[in-house]
Protein backbone atom coordinates (compact mmCIF):
# COMPACT_ATOMS: atom_id res chain seq x y z
CA UNK A 1 0.00 0.00 0.00
CA UNK A 2 2.67 2.43 0.57
CA UNK A 3 4.50 1.66 -2.84
CA UNK A 4 1.63 2.10 -4.38
CA UNK A 5 0.45 5.33 -2.70
CA UNK A 6 3.75 6.76 -2.64
CA UNK A 7 3.75 5.75 -7.01
CA UNK A 8 0.29 7.51 -7.26
CA UNK A 9 1.64 10.54 -4.85
CA UNK A 10 5.30 11.08 -5.75
CA UNK A 11 6.38 9.80 -9.20
CA UNK A 12 2.80 10.55 -10.97
CA UNK A 13 2.03 14.35 -11.82
CA UNK A 14 -1.07 15.77 -12.39
CA UNK A 15 -0.48 18.05 -15.67
CA UNK A 16 -3.34 20.43 -17.07
CA UNK A 17 -2.90 21.72 -20.80
CA UNK A 18 -5.37 23.99 -21.52
CA UNK A 19 -5.30 23.56 -25.35
CA UNK A 20 -7.99 26.16 -25.87
CA UNK A 21 -8.00 28.61 -23.09
CA UNK A 22 -10.26 30.85 -24.71
CA UNK A 23 -12.23 28.28 -25.72
CA UNK A 24 -15.67 27.39 -23.63
CA UNK A 25 -14.75 23.91 -23.85
CA UNK A 26 -13.31 22.15 -21.05
CA UNK A 27 -9.70 22.13 -20.59
CA UNK A 28 -7.94 18.60 -21.33
CA UNK A 29 -6.43 17.24 -18.34
CA UNK A 30 -3.80 14.45 -18.39
CA UNK A 31 -1.07 12.86 -16.64
CA UNK A 32 2.42 11.78 -17.09
CA UNK A 33 5.12 10.24 -14.62
CA UNK A 34 8.56 12.11 -13.66
CA UNK A 35 10.49 9.94 -15.87
CA UNK A 36 8.54 10.92 -18.57
CA UNK A 37 8.97 14.79 -18.13
CA UNK A 38 12.47 13.67 -17.04
CA UNK A 39 13.33 11.48 -20.45
CA UNK A 40 11.59 14.73 -22.76
CA UNK A 41 13.65 17.25 -21.12
CA UNK A 42 17.02 15.39 -21.91
CA UNK A 43 15.50 14.71 -25.48
CA UNK A 44 14.95 18.41 -25.62
CA UNK A 45 18.50 19.20 -24.27
CA UNK A 46 20.02 16.89 -26.43
CA UNK A 47 18.76 18.79 -29.49
CA UNK A 48 19.49 21.93 -28.42
CA UNK A 49 23.07 20.65 -28.04
CA UNK A 50 23.08 18.54 -30.93
CA UNK A 51 21.77 21.87 -33.12
CA UNK A 52 24.19 23.63 -31.58
CA UNK A 53 26.94 21.70 -32.56
CA UNK A 54 26.06 21.47 -35.91
CA UNK A 55 25.57 25.11 -35.86
CA UNK A 56 29.29 25.46 -35.22
CA UNK A 57 30.30 22.83 -37.57
CA UNK A 58 28.67 24.35 -40.78
CA UNK A 59 29.87 27.56 -39.27
CA UNK A 60 33.81 25.60 -39.21
CA UNK A 61 32.89 24.38 -42.33
CA UNK A 62 32.25 28.00 -43.82
CA UNK A 63 35.80 28.97 -42.60
CA UNK A 64 37.22 26.16 -44.17
CA UNK A 65 35.24 26.33 -47.53
CA UNK A 66 36.49 30.28 -47.62
CA UNK A 67 40.36 29.06 -46.49
CA UNK A 68 40.05 26.62 -49.27
CA UNK A 69 38.39 29.12 -52.08
CA UNK A 70 41.42 31.41 -50.55
CA UNK A 71 44.43 29.05 -51.33
CA UNK A 72 42.43 27.84 -54.38
CA UNK A 73 43.09 31.50 -55.25
CA UNK A 74 46.49 31.77 -54.49
CA UNK A 75 47.46 28.57 -56.18
CA UNK A 76 46.04 29.95 -59.95
CA UNK A 77 47.86 32.55 -59.31
CA UNK A 78 51.05 30.94 -58.52
CA UNK A 79 50.05 28.99 -61.44
CA UNK A 80 49.99 32.30 -63.57
CA UNK A 81 52.93 33.19 -62.01
CA UNK A 82 54.59 29.94 -63.04
CA UNK A 83 53.62 30.01 -66.66
CA UNK A 84 55.29 33.56 -66.98
CA UNK A 85 57.94 32.91 -65.52
CA UNK A 86 58.47 29.74 -67.80
CA UNK A 87 57.51 31.89 -70.79
CA UNK A 88 60.54 34.48 -69.72
CA UNK A 89 62.43 31.64 -68.87
CA UNK A 90 61.93 29.88 -72.43
CA UNK A 91 62.22 33.43 -74.26
CA UNK A 92 65.93 34.10 -72.35
CA UNK A 93 66.81 30.57 -73.21
CA UNK A 94 65.66 31.36 -77.28
CA UNK A 95 67.77 34.74 -77.00
CA UNK A 96 70.99 32.84 -75.54
CA UNK A 97 70.73 30.00 -78.48
CA UNK A 98 70.39 33.33 -80.84
CA UNK A 99 72.96 34.73 -79.40
CA UNK A 100 75.29 31.27 -79.09
CA UNK A 101 74.20 30.77 -83.27
CA UNK A 102 75.37 34.61 -84.07
CA UNK A 103 78.65 34.15 -82.51
CA UNK A 104 79.15 30.80 -84.07
CA UNK A 105 78.82 32.56 -87.35
CA UNK A 106 80.76 35.17 -86.55
CA UNK A 107 83.21 32.55 -86.00
CA UNK A 108 82.77 30.70 -89.07
CA UNK A 109 82.62 34.01 -91.06
CA UNK A 110 86.15 35.05 -89.27
CA UNK A 111 87.61 31.66 -89.91
CA UNK A 112 86.45 31.38 -93.96
CA UNK A 113 87.91 35.27 -94.12
CA UNK A 114 90.88 33.76 -92.63
CA UNK A 115 90.93 31.17 -94.95
CA UNK A 116 90.44 33.40 -97.95
CA UNK A 117 93.23 35.66 -96.74
CA UNK A 118 95.66 32.54 -96.54
CA UNK A 119 94.20 31.77 -100.31
CA UNK A 120 95.20 34.92 -101.69
CA UNK A 121 98.34 35.21 -100.11
CA UNK A 122 99.06 31.51 -101.69
CA UNK A 123 97.70 32.97 -104.88
CA UNK A 124 99.64 36.58 -104.34
CA UNK A 125 103.11 34.30 -103.88
CA UNK A 126 102.14 32.24 -107.13
CA UNK A 127 101.30 35.69 -109.12
CA UNK A 128 104.55 37.45 -108.09
CA UNK A 129 106.81 34.00 -108.94
CA UNK A 130 104.71 34.13 -112.14
CA UNK A 131 105.98 37.92 -112.74
CA UNK A 132 109.42 37.65 -111.37
CA UNK A 133 108.46 40.16 -108.60
CA UNK A 134 110.32 40.46 -105.44
CA UNK A 135 108.76 38.55 -102.46
CA UNK A 136 106.22 39.74 -100.15
CA UNK A 137 108.58 40.38 -96.70
CA UNK A 138 108.03 38.75 -94.00
CA UNK A 139 105.97 40.52 -91.86
CA UNK A 140 103.21 40.70 -94.64
CA UNK A 141 103.49 37.11 -94.91
CA UNK A 142 103.30 36.71 -91.19
CA UNK A 143 99.77 38.64 -91.28
CA UNK A 144 97.87 35.88 -91.87
CA UNK A 145 99.48 33.44 -89.55
CA UNK A 146 99.09 36.32 -86.58
CA UNK A 147 95.56 36.61 -87.59
CA UNK A 148 95.11 32.86 -87.95
CA UNK A 149 96.35 32.89 -84.12
CA UNK A 150 94.26 35.32 -83.04
CA UNK A 151 91.28 33.75 -84.46
CA UNK A 152 92.25 30.65 -82.55
CA UNK A 153 92.58 32.36 -79.67
CA UNK A 154 89.26 33.92 -79.65
CA UNK A 155 87.95 30.30 -80.82
CA UNK A 156 89.22 29.54 -77.45
CA UNK A 157 87.75 32.09 -75.18
CA UNK A 158 84.73 31.91 -76.66
CA UNK A 159 84.28 28.19 -75.95
CA UNK A 160 85.72 28.69 -72.46
CA UNK A 161 82.86 31.67 -72.41
CA UNK A 162 80.05 29.05 -73.72
CA UNK A 163 81.27 26.61 -70.43
CA UNK A 164 81.00 29.41 -67.77
CA UNK A 165 77.62 29.79 -69.95
CA UNK A 166 76.41 26.64 -69.15
CA UNK A 167 78.16 26.68 -65.60
CA UNK A 168 76.09 29.98 -64.55
CA UNK A 169 72.79 29.61 -66.34
CA UNK A 170 71.10 31.01 -63.57
CA UNK A 171 72.94 34.05 -63.62
CA UNK A 172 71.69 34.91 -67.13
CA UNK A 173 71.95 38.42 -67.53
CA UNK A 174 75.80 38.10 -66.18
CA UNK A 175 76.16 35.38 -69.17
CA UNK A 176 74.52 38.07 -71.71
CA UNK A 177 76.84 40.69 -70.91
CA UNK A 178 79.56 38.78 -71.20
CA UNK A 179 78.31 37.60 -74.30
CA UNK A 180 77.82 40.80 -76.18
CA UNK A 181 81.10 42.04 -75.05
CA UNK A 182 82.64 38.74 -76.51
CA UNK A 183 80.21 38.92 -79.94
CA UNK A 184 81.67 43.01 -80.43
CA UNK A 185 85.24 41.42 -79.67
CA UNK A 186 84.44 39.09 -82.68
CA UNK A 187 82.69 41.82 -85.08
CA UNK A 188 86.04 44.15 -84.45
CA UNK A 189 87.99 41.12 -85.42
CA UNK A 190 85.60 40.61 -88.47
CA UNK A 191 85.53 44.28 -89.38
CA UNK A 192 89.30 44.59 -89.48
CA UNK A 193 89.18 40.96 -91.54
CA UNK A 194 87.45 42.37 -94.18
CA UNK A 195 89.19 45.45 -94.94
CA UNK A 196 92.43 43.21 -94.79
CA UNK A 197 90.65 40.94 -97.16
CA UNK A 198 89.40 43.94 -98.97
CA UNK A 199 93.36 45.12 -99.81
CA UNK A 200 94.34 41.82 -100.31
CA UNK A 201 91.25 41.50 -102.97
CA UNK A 202 92.20 45.06 -104.24
CA UNK A 203 96.39 43.47 -104.76
CA UNK A 204 94.99 40.44 -106.24
CA UNK A 205 92.96 42.46 -108.66
CA UNK A 206 95.64 44.57 -109.81
CA UNK A 207 98.15 41.12 -109.95
CA UNK A 208 95.33 39.44 -112.26
CA UNK A 209 95.08 42.59 -114.32
CA UNK A 210 99.35 42.59 -114.72
CA UNK A 211 98.79 38.73 -115.50
CA UNK A 212 96.08 39.47 -118.32
CA UNK A 213 97.89 42.02 -119.94
CA UNK A 214 100.97 39.71 -119.92
CA UNK A 215 98.48 37.56 -121.55
CA UNK A 216 97.22 40.01 -123.44
CA UNK A 217 101.25 40.61 -124.73
CA UNK A 218 101.96 37.12 -125.19
CA UNK A 219 99.48 35.98 -127.32
CA UNK A 220 99.96 39.20 -129.72
CA UNK A 221 103.68 38.33 -129.48
CA UNK A 222 101.91 34.71 -130.66
CA UNK A 223 100.44 35.66 -133.47
CA UNK A 224 103.46 37.86 -134.22
CA UNK A 225 105.58 34.84 -134.70
CA UNK A 226 102.58 33.11 -136.49
CA UNK A 227 102.53 36.05 -139.01
CA UNK A 228 106.51 35.99 -139.14
CA UNK A 229 106.63 32.09 -139.68
CA UNK A 230 103.55 32.88 -142.53
CA UNK A 231 105.92 35.90 -144.11
CA UNK A 232 108.98 33.40 -144.18
CA UNK A 233 106.56 30.43 -145.70
CA UNK A 234 105.13 33.20 -148.34
CA UNK A 235 108.85 35.06 -148.95
CA UNK A 236 110.53 31.05 -149.79
CA UNK A 237 107.50 30.54 -152.17
CA UNK A 238 107.45 33.78 -154.33
CA UNK A 239 111.00 32.31 -155.50
CA UNK A 240 109.84 28.78 -156.70
CA UNK A 241 111.75 28.11 -160.36
CA UNK A 242 114.46 30.14 -159.65
CA UNK A 243 117.98 29.09 -160.21
CA UNK A 244 120.39 26.72 -158.27
CA UNK A 245 123.77 28.46 -158.32
CA UNK A 246 126.22 26.82 -156.12
CA UNK A 247 128.08 29.12 -153.52
CA UNK A 248 125.21 31.77 -154.59
CA UNK A 249 123.68 34.00 -151.98
CA UNK A 250 120.75 35.85 -153.82
CA UNK A 251 117.67 33.74 -155.20
CA UNK A 252 117.06 36.65 -157.49
CA UNK A 253 120.25 36.09 -159.13
CA UNK A 254 121.12 32.33 -158.10
CA UNK A 255 121.93 30.57 -155.04
CA UNK A 256 122.47 27.04 -152.93
CA UNK A 257 120.22 25.33 -150.52
CA UNK A 258 122.22 27.40 -147.33
CA UNK A 259 122.37 30.37 -149.04
CA UNK A 260 118.61 30.42 -149.86
CA UNK A 261 118.12 29.77 -146.36
CA UNK A 262 120.28 32.22 -145.02
CA UNK A 263 118.75 34.96 -147.50
CA UNK A 264 115.13 34.27 -146.28
CA UNK A 265 115.53 34.04 -142.66
CA UNK A 266 117.94 37.31 -142.67
CA UNK A 267 115.38 39.60 -144.62
CA UNK A 268 111.76 38.22 -143.11
CA UNK A 269 112.66 37.47 -140.06
CA UNK A 270 116.33 39.31 -139.32
CA UNK A 271 118.07 35.76 -138.23
CA UNK A 272 121.56 35.16 -138.28
CA UNK A 273 122.77 32.12 -140.02
CA UNK A 274 125.85 30.71 -140.77
CA UNK A 275 127.01 29.87 -144.36
CA UNK A 276 126.95 26.48 -144.69
CA UNK A 277 124.09 23.86 -143.88
CA UNK A 278 126.64 22.40 -141.83
CA UNK A 279 127.43 25.02 -139.59
CA UNK A 280 123.40 26.15 -139.97
CA UNK A 281 122.57 22.64 -138.60
CA UNK A 282 124.54 24.13 -135.22
CA UNK A 283 122.69 26.40 -134.36
CA UNK A 284 118.73 26.88 -133.01
CA UNK A 285 116.99 24.34 -130.88
CA UNK A 286 116.06 20.94 -132.10
CA UNK A 287 112.51 19.81 -132.74
CA UNK A 288 111.20 16.53 -133.41
CA UNK A 289 109.25 15.75 -136.84
CA UNK A 290 105.54 16.15 -134.85
CA UNK A 291 106.32 19.81 -133.46
CA UNK A 292 108.02 20.99 -136.31
CA UNK A 293 106.61 24.08 -137.89
CA UNK A 294 106.29 26.44 -140.58
CA UNK A 295 109.44 28.37 -140.71
CA UNK A 296 111.56 25.48 -139.03
CA UNK A 297 114.93 24.07 -141.23
CA UNK A 298 115.30 20.78 -142.04
CA UNK A 299 118.66 19.20 -142.82
CA UNK A 300 119.37 15.89 -144.59
CA UNK A 301 122.83 13.84 -144.64
CA UNK A 302 125.40 11.78 -146.53
CA UNK A 303 127.43 9.59 -144.93
CA UNK A 304 126.65 10.71 -141.88
CA UNK A 305 127.32 14.76 -142.69
CA UNK A 306 125.07 17.50 -142.94
CA UNK A 307 125.16 18.92 -147.08
CA UNK A 308 121.86 20.05 -147.53
CA UNK A 309 118.75 22.25 -145.73
CA UNK A 310 115.51 23.31 -146.24
CA UNK A 311 112.53 25.34 -144.78
CA UNK A 312 109.95 23.76 -143.94
CA UNK A 313 106.61 24.86 -144.81
CA UNK A 314 103.88 22.75 -143.35
CA UNK A 315 101.94 19.61 -144.05
CA UNK A 316 104.72 18.23 -144.48
CA UNK A 317 106.47 19.96 -147.61
CA UNK A 318 109.63 22.32 -147.88
CA UNK A 319 110.89 25.03 -149.88
CA UNK A 320 114.98 24.38 -150.81
CA UNK A 321 117.09 25.54 -153.53
CA UNK A 322 117.95 21.21 -155.16
CA UNK A 323 120.21 21.26 -157.51
CA UNK A 324 120.96 23.06 -160.98
CA UNK A 325 118.86 20.90 -162.74
CA UNK A 326 116.00 21.75 -160.56
CA UNK A 327 116.54 24.58 -158.80
CA UNK A 328 114.24 26.37 -155.98
CA UNK A 329 111.91 23.81 -155.97
CA UNK A 330 108.43 22.91 -153.28
CA UNK A 331 109.27 18.94 -151.73
CA UNK A 332 107.50 16.36 -149.73
CA UNK A 333 110.10 16.89 -146.51
CA UNK A 334 110.51 13.04 -147.12
CA UNK A 335 112.13 12.72 -150.35
CA UNK A 336 114.68 12.03 -148.23
CA UNK A 337 114.90 11.04 -144.59
CA UNK A 338 115.54 14.08 -142.70
CA UNK A 339 118.76 14.21 -140.62
CA UNK A 340 117.75 16.82 -138.05
CA UNK A 341 114.73 19.42 -137.95
CA UNK A 342 115.97 23.14 -135.93
CA UNK A 343 113.83 26.25 -135.12
CA UNK A 344 115.87 29.22 -135.33
CA UNK A 345 113.06 31.80 -134.52
CA UNK A 346 113.62 31.27 -130.34
CA UNK A 347 109.45 31.05 -129.81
Amino acid sequence: MKWKKFKKERISLNYTVMLLPHSEKKPIHFKTPVWTFGLFFLMILTLTGACLFFAGSRLQLKEVQEEKAQLEKEWEELAIGKQQADAENEMLRQEREIQEQELKNLEQEARNAIKELEELVEREAQIREELGLQQVPESEEAEPESMSRLSETNGIETAELFGKARAASLDFEAILSEEARNFQSIQFELGYLQASLTEKTSRYDSYLETIEAKKAAEAAEKERRARLRDMIVNNALSYIGNAYVYGGNDPNTGVDCSGFTRYILSHTAGVYLNRTAAAQSSQGRAVSAENARPGDLVFYSSGGSINHVAIYIGNGQVVHASNERVGITKSNMYYRTPAKIVNVLGD
